[in-house]
């Protein structure tokens, strides 16, 4: 008991001078157990959360409270000095509890990234943020500071883990009974990835090879299964999903050009998530950390309207050799070209037919059926139309450079205070550094073996790196935009996505009050645990209506008639690429059918609800 209160009272002495922070702390205890990338499995720990105005070390003890199992993350970047951390905030059982952190919604899985090559410290940030600008979810960040044992770690990225969730992934709940009719057709959450992401601890670990997390494809592609996992989904729910994703891969194959695709392939989403890995210039796209998924297949009205639930691509992961930032074998580097035309196979970029991680030979690609659909002239068309409304409005220049000013304003201390801890600014970084001050109960000595830098830029000071970023991002634009015969606006037309909820849901209202007699009523499985309160006359819970999940603002096209979903109503309009209003009327919540106007039919323009993008 001395012993703890000597080391308290010695942690508290020695940052009790520094400055009051200007963001959120977390301090984890791993009651003195080692915390590296050899640990396999998440550790018990304790975390404590100050998210105040302003936080200062002293105040340590007056943090949040969570159990927590936690252990590091990643593969290539487990072996970073400062590598990322997956955490579970566990309840009194040891079991996972659904927590909010910083305002997120809650969840018990969350990802502590560790910006370390990407010396900008935005480019995760940075690439999800233009993913829900487009109005798509991807993962929503905090940056804090983070202190394990009372050694200060620098800042850190909260990134939200990609699973099946009601504010994260839509789709329903797959159960072990669902197998057959529709309810085998959908709940599925994949990646292509390299094996060792799902089993194991951080770097290659490789426990039981692709049989352990999934299965591979006919054309060999690793599918490591997040949702079921594989220790949890059903043979029917396994065998169905290879089927449909190898009857995909068929339309491709033997001089097919892919026809029948659309029955498969939601294209809107393959369109969204293909520009945004070229616009990051992402070296690391189409062939690990791609995510996917499929809804369940669902009559429309009256059961008439059958929609299949097709294969979804994104939500988008793992940026931080993005953007330029690639500093080996060409990922990302500071040319320019098609990343998904050098994905093909063997020979085709970096992990294009490599066996990395025990995937085996050419597992690791762009799928067969991507490219292909890359090389079809119709997706090309919507690729350019899609394009040039992106970058009219929620993917303008002047948009993203408000983005990074807001961001360099609010980073600019904690920036200070990082690389005074990881004084790798002007240095190529990556594996194998020396940490100068290495984890503690741990016994290396802060160099994790062969050095292997990675990074692709060296600027000597924190603003060099992000206006580098800046700078980059701004050329992929411009060249694309030369690929795709687009001339920018001189001002956006559209700045932000119809649906705010896609960057910040207002979750903490998102409650029903139900009668006490009637909750039995609601599944049992649709209420996660510790959300229920009980009243006199009623019980309130929040529990994941999937109706809330179903695009709720959009609009489709059939020849010259448009059809409004809203729930928000108001003034609707068609704007062309300039923002010339070609068209306006006001629109109720529900349905609304109209006809395009003559005057719009010969210009390509942009839906807008309220002044904000409506997706198509």
């Amino acid at each position: 008991m001395i012993k703890k209160i000597i080391l308290s009272t010695c942690f508290a002495a020695g940052l009790t001078l520094a400055q009051t922070y200007d963001l959120p702390i977390i301090f984890v205890d791993t009651k003195q157990k080692c915390l590296d990338n050899k640990v396999t499995d998440k550790i018990p720990a304790t975390m404590r959360v100050l998210d105040g105005k302003t936080n200062n070390v002293a105040d340590s003890a007056k943090g949040t409270l969570y159990d927590i199992g936690i252990k590091v993350r990643g593969q290539s970047s487990a072996m970073f000095p400062k590598p990322g951390y997956s955490i579970e905030i566990r309840d009194d059982k040891g079991e996972g509890t659904d927590v909010s952190m910083f305002g997120l919604p809650p969840s018990d899985d969350w990802v502590l990234h560790g910006p370390y090559v990407d010396k900008s410290m935005l480019r995760n940030a940075l690439a999800y943020w233009l993913f829900r600008q487009a109005g798509r979810y991807a993962p929503r960040t905090k940056h804090f500071d983070l202190y394990i044992n009372g050694v200060y770690r620098g800042v850190y990225v909260m990134v939200e883990k990609i699973k099946r969730g009601k504010y994260r992934v839509n789709i329903s709940k797959l159960k072990e009974t669902d197998i057959a009719g529709d309810s085998l057709t959908g709940g599925y959450l994949w990646a292509f990835d390299k094996v060792g992401t799902n089993t194991g601890g951080g770097g290659s670990n490789n426990q039981g090879g692709i049989q352990a997390e999934g299965f591979n494809t006919s054309d060999g592609l690793n599918v490591i299964l997040h949702y079921p996992k594989k220790a949890n989904i059903q043979k029917e729910q396994e065998e169905y999903l290879k089927k449909y994703l190898n009857d995909l891969e068929a339309l491709f194959k033997n001089g097919k050009n892919g026809d029948g695709f659309e029955k498969y392939v939601d294209l809107a989403s393959a369109v969204d998530y293909v520009l945004h890995q070229e616009i990051t210039n992402n070296g690391d796209s189409y062939w690990c950390s791609f995510f996917l998924y499929k809804p369940k297949n669902k009559g429309g009205k009256n059961g008439k309207e059958f929609k299949e639930g097709k294969v979804t691509l994104g939500p988008p992961w793992d940026f931080n050799l993005a953007m330029s930032n690639g500093g080996m074998m060409g990922m990302g580097g500071g040319g320019n070209s098609w990343q998904i035309e050098s994905k093909g196979g063997m020979g085709g970029g970096f992990g294009g037919g490599f066996g990395f991680g025990g995937g085996g030979m050419g597992s690791l690609k762009a799928p067969n059926w991507l490219i292909g659909l890359w090389k079809r002239s119709d997706y090309q068309s919507e690729m350019k139309k899609r394009w040039a409304e992106l970058r009219s409005g929620v993917w303008h220049t002047k948009v993203m450079d408000a983005y990074l000013d807001s961001m360099k304003t609010y980073l600019k201390s904690a920036a200070d205070r990082n690389f005074k801890r990881w004084p790798n600014l002007g240095q190529n970084s990556g594996q194998g550094d020396t940490d100068p001050q290495p984890m503690k109960y741990c016994n290396g000595s802060g160099s994790s073996g062969m050095k292997m830098g990675m990074g692709g830029n060296n600027a000597n000071t924190w603003d060099g790196e992000v206006e580098h970023l800046r700078k980059k991002m701004k050329e992929r634009m411009q060249w694309m935009d030369q690929k795709f015969g687009f001339t920018e606006p001189a001002q956006p037309v559209v700045t932000a996505p119809v649906d705010p909820s896609i960057h910040e849901p207002d979750w903490q209202k998102d409650t029903v009050k139900v009668d006490t007699l009637a909750k039995d009523t609601i599944p049992k499985d649709t209420i996660p645990k510790d959300t229920i309160k009980q009243g006199h006359d009623t019980t309130e819970a929040l529990y994941d209506n999937f109706s809330r999940l179903s695009p709720m603002n959009f609009y489709d096209v059939n020849g010259n008639v448009l059809e409004i979903h809203t729930n928000w109503g108001g003034t609707f309009a068609l704007v062309d690429l300039n923002g010339a209003v070609l068209y306006k009327t006001q629109i109720k919540t529900g349905v609304t059918s109209l006809t395009i106007p003559a005057k719009a039919r010969d210009k390509h323009w942009i839906a807008t609800l309220n002044g904000k993008m409506l997706s198509r």
